[in-house]
């Protein structure tokens, strides 16, 4: 279902970007952020940012890419694919310019699920682009571990 929000509305509408990469797992955050942009009543983007200029770094990329595609869209998701040098930094100019509210990342390899100080330490690249007032949605590698909302409206961590 594609959601359509028009003139004022679209002003103060929640949007939320689901951030993947070419594989399986990123299913599980599209699902996520369809959800979460569910329950806001917003729009969903789906954004995949190749590092560089060659998304054929490996045979099955395109076709996972498409498939991935296929579900963010029959999810309602607007679909973006950018091939860029600093994928950080494009990801702060993209939820500037896309007025992106919630950001929804996988969760990078950690040793403590919880500890939000070394999150955030992983993190470090992305978040020093993107806007505060993005939230970042963390999604756990394991589904029985909570989602890490890292809250930065007005500077806030």
């Amino acid at each position: 279902m594609i959601r359509e929000i028009n003139g004022d509305e679209k002003k103060n509408v929640e949007r939320v970007a689901v951030c993947i990469t070419a594989q399986g797992n990123s299913r599980r955050l599209i699902a996520k952020g369809a959800a979460l942009a569910d329950e806001v009543d917003g729009e969903l983007h789906i954004l995949h940012v190749q590092q560089g200029n060659n998304i054929f770094h490996n045979a099955d990329t395109p076709k996972l890419l498409e498939e991935l595609f296929n579900y963010g869209s029959q999810l309602g998701g607007m679909i973006h694919f950018h091939c860029e040098d600093d994928v950080a930094q494009f990801l702060g100019r993209f939820a500037k310019e896309q007025q992106i509210t919630q950001m929804v990342l996988g969760q990078p390899p950690m040793t403590e699920a919880n500890d939000a100080d070394q999150l955030l330490h992983k993190l470090k690249e992305i978040v020093r682009f993107i806007p505060p007032q993005v939230d970042l949605v963390v999604v756990p590698r394991n589904d029985a571990l909570p989602n890490v909302i890292l809250r930065r409206k007005n500077g806030e961590k």
